[in-house]
């Protein structure tokens, strides 16, 4: 493949590739900004493409890269309301969005009821996520959501990987604990 070929296939990956940001990040803007650095990453490196996975992995590659940059940055730049005394106000959301969607979705078709009570608890682990201070979040979403190992969440979150396991493990105990029994039937 030429890579004037190459570079048309790169435009021909954007739909899908807008469509896998915005299913992780919190913000269509975001999500485009990340597209958009993907895109031109891979124009410019396109020579470096060797052909040894199909052009979708290796430009999905590379978003996931910018994707974390972007949860780095959206981190990094938290900005805190404080109270009249001086005292910082906890971030409502914790650099999240308003959804987090799951990698791939909710596995499996099946049932109508079986797909809905699926949904139905996605539902509420996003509650759940929305609720937690937002170092766990970040290193739930990270570690869970996206997929990441915890050598790479530990870089992106600086943070050592023992204390990134300890964040995971608190954010999964408080997720499991802030899960009403009966969520199914809300």
């Amino acid at each position: 493949m030429t890579t004037a070929e190459c570079i048309d296939k790169v435009g021909q990956y954007r739909p899908k590739l807008v469509r896998f940001a915005r299913n992780r990040l919190q913000n269509p803007a975001h999500a485009e900004d990340a597209v958009q650095e993907t895109m031109l990453a891979a124009i410019e490196g396109i020579d470096k493409y060797a052909g040894g996975s199909s052009l979708l992995s290796w430009l999905t590659g590379i978003l996931k890269h910018k994707i974390v940059d972007c949860v780095r940055r959206s981190a990094r730049d938290q900005w805190h309301e404080l109270d009249n005394d001086g005292t910082p106000r906890p971030v409502e959301n914790p650099g999240l969005g308003p959804t987090v969607h799951f990698a791939g979705g909710p596995p499996g078709g099946g049932e109508p009821e079986e797909a809905l009570m699926r949904q139905r608890l996605l539902e509420a682990i996003e509650g759940c996520i929305l609720q937690l201070p937002q170092r766990a979040a970040q290193t739930y979403v990270l570690r869970d959501v996206i997929g990441m190992s915890a050598a790479e969440a530990s870089r992106v979150l600086e943070v050592s990987e023992s204390n990134c396991s300890v964040l995971l493990h608190r954010a999964r105990a408080r997720i499991r604990k802030s899960i009403d029994p009966g969520w199914a039937v809300q």
